[in-house]
């Protein structure tokens, strides 16, 4: 999929990094379609959303399909149950789902080596010989391997998977395979060559004999083909949707690429909530359907949480249930789709706006569905003495989606685990323990949280993350680094403007003069406009970071050489402490520290690839 910016795929990311939990519902469930229409339709005008549309089904039938707002807002063209959209990541369902029809077939064995079934795939895994990397890994997102890079998301094209494995590459494993989850987009795209291989048909061949026309998925295209190009909606970024995005055809198609319109999505849901059922011909077995929603490759997996994502499908909790699905977002579009087999319940909502908004007027589709529905019951666990204790502490992530943003979890991103009144308590918000070690939030229908032993201690696992808890050494090194470097930082710049107005006064000469003062204030601001300057570029809700980060743009450039400055305005503030022997000795002391500290900012930096960074590679 083609995010509109990196901060959006973290975003999303981090939706998914475990159950996703709707917020309790302030006030009461719509009870009728007409009071949920009215909701959710202001949902999406108080959230500036151009273009929405609607499917709900009730009882196993479509009850509900509706278009809000304009699909091309310059043209005042109204969306109507015609009008397609692209999905996004929706599509990794149809990869699952093609997989196991070869899984049926005995042409796909989901536990089959990559490297055995598809040697031209070139990928470094340190672990292979005892963990290798498996078919069912590509589906789970247990591969380890990196997600694809900014520059990726930019190809475009029809080109063979195969070619499109080639240009996301290059691959390696950054953990055992099979034991942690990370969102990847590259490993999907494999799967889809596999299905390619083991079937003799084109992905497109395929999808369309097989899965598209038995389920009635008309619109279904991988491309903008000429009979759905003058139905295809038009996708809108920015905080008021004024940007509009262009079609980007993305060479990945099996991990983003689908079109379709909402009606014909809903058909998927169907077709799961039936169990591989339609119009009374099983095109999938049930049981390949609930391994389809079933995660088994990870450590999560094994210490309860197997409700997380299973093969391009995962899970949602709610108040009351427990909902499968995917979401998506591509080229400004976000796209979901959620169904409950056992109520026979679902909905599919599709946007041409990436807007947050959008949220709310799902939440208000799945507190109507639910509205009569009973509240499960909770059996909790009683812990063990001492256990919630040994869990407290401060996480951070160890399976960052791309190794290359991993600095700004690790500075930024902190989860507290603590223990209060005998319970534990997750980011602020208390958890109700249903396993061994096994948690879910209060007031809904499954956990997300498992703690499992690692090798320094204990880990937080979701769905698509893996969190280690950080060693008081180690806190207390980043605390009192990051405290020294704001207070050094902060005083350098209020003295900059003394000094600055001694200098126009000419009285620096004979106190060390400039160097000594200004490379050390250049030295401690380098590090911040680093940061701060990425996290502006990553913060724009367009396409523009994408482009921005992804080639050599000036932007790209200037973050690459103000990388570089941090060692070398380290290394000149304290040559210049050295040098201007007629400082003043706190001046000289503060270019030493002021020197120490870019060397501490360089040493944390420089295994993460930052120092040098090229976002374009």
């Amino acid at each position: 999929m083609r995010l509109p910016s990196l901060l959006v795929a973290m975003s999303v990311l981090a939706a998914l990094s475990g159950l996703a939990f709707a917020d309790e519902a302030k006030t009461p469930a719509p009870r009728s379609i007409a009071e949920l229409d009215q909701r959710i339709g202001k949902s999406f005008q108080d959230s500036h959303i151009p273009d929405a549309s609607v499917v709900l089904i009730e009882d196993g039938k479509v009850v509900v399909s509706k278009g809000y707002g304009l699909a091309d807002v310059a043209a005042k063209v109204p969306v109507t149950t015609d009008t397609v959209f692209r999905a996004g990541s929706i599509s990794k369902s149809i990869v699952g789902i093609a997989v196991m029809m070869l899984v049926e077939e005995g042409k796909i064995d989901l536990n089959a080596k990559l490297a055995d079934v598809a040697p031209e795939i070139k990928f470094v895994n340190p672990w292979e010989a005892t963990d290798p990397v498996r078919v069912v890994n590509l589906l789970e997102h247990t591969t380890g391997f990196d997600d694809i890079g900014f520059h990726h998301y930019l190809l475009a094209g029809d080109v063979p998977l195969l070619q499109a494995v080639q240009l996301y590459g290059p691959y390696r494993s950054r953990w055992k395979p099979g034991t942690y989850a990370s969102y990847s987009n590259a490993p999907p795209v494999m799967a889809g060559y596999l299905v390619e291989k083991a079937s003799g048909m084109s992905w497109a061949e395929f999808t369309r004999t097989r899965i598209f026309e038995p389920l009635g998925m008309t619109s279904a295209h991988w491309t903008l083909t000429p009979d759905i190009a003058g139905r295809i909606s038009k996708s809108y970024s920015g905080t008021d949707a004024s940007f509009e995005e262009p079609y980007v055809d993305i060479v990945g198609k099996p991990a983003g690429s689908l079109d379709i319109t909402p009606i014909d999505l809903a058909k998927l849901a169907l077709f799961l909530i039936n169990r591989g059922s339609v119009n009374g011909r099983q095109l999938l077995k049930p049981e390949s359907v609930a391994q389809i929603e079933t995660t088994t490759t990870t450590i999560a997996a094994r210490n309860g949480l197997t409700a997380g994502y299973g093969l391009g499908n995962y899970a949602t909790a709610t108040k009351k249930a427990v909902y499968r699905g995917h979401n998506g977002g591509i080229d400004g579009f976000a796209a979901s789709y959620i169904y409950n087999a056992e109520h026979k319940a679902g909905a599919v909502m599709m946007i041409n706006s990436g807007q947050s908004g959008a949220q709310k007027a799902m939440d208000e589709i799945t507190a109507y569905l639910e509205r009569d529905w009973p509240k499960p019951a909770v059996v909790e666990v009683k812990p063990e003495p001492g256990e919630l204790e040994a869990l407290a502490g401060y996480y951070q992530s160890i399976t960052p989606r791309q190794a290359i943003l991993a600095p700004l979890e690790h500075i930024l991103s902190w989860t507290p685990v603590e223990v209060k009144n005998g319970a534990l308590w997750i980011n602020g918000t208390q958890r109700h323990e249903v396993g061994r070690r096994l948690f879910e939030k209060p007031d809904v229908a499954g956990p997300n949280v498992v703690f499992a032993d690692g090798p320094e201690g204990p880990q937080l696992l979701t769905m698509l993350e893996a969190d280690r808890r950080v060693p008081m050494y180690e806190m207390a090194v980043k605390g009192v680094g990051a405290a020294l470097y704001v207070a050094l930082l902060a005083f350098s710049l209020l003295y900059a403007v003394a000094w600055i107005v001694g200098l126009l006064r000419g009285r620096l000469a004979e106190r060390g003069g400039v160097l000594v003062r200004l490379l050390p204030t250049l030295a401690l601001v380098a590090p911040a406009a680093l940061l701060g300057l990425l996290v502006m570029v990553l913060s724009d809700n367009t396409s523009g970071s994408i482009t921005t980060l992804g080639t050599p743009s000036i932007m790209a450039q200037s973050l690459m050489y103000l990388s570089y400055s941090i060692p070398v305005l380290g290394g000149l503030a304290l040559l210049s402490a050295l040098i201007a022997t007629n400082a003043p000795r706190w001046v000289r002391g503060f270019a030493i520290l002021s020197a120490v500290l870019a060397f501490g900012v360089t040493a944390f930096l420089w295994p993460y690839g930052w120092i040098g960074l090229q976002t374009w590679v």
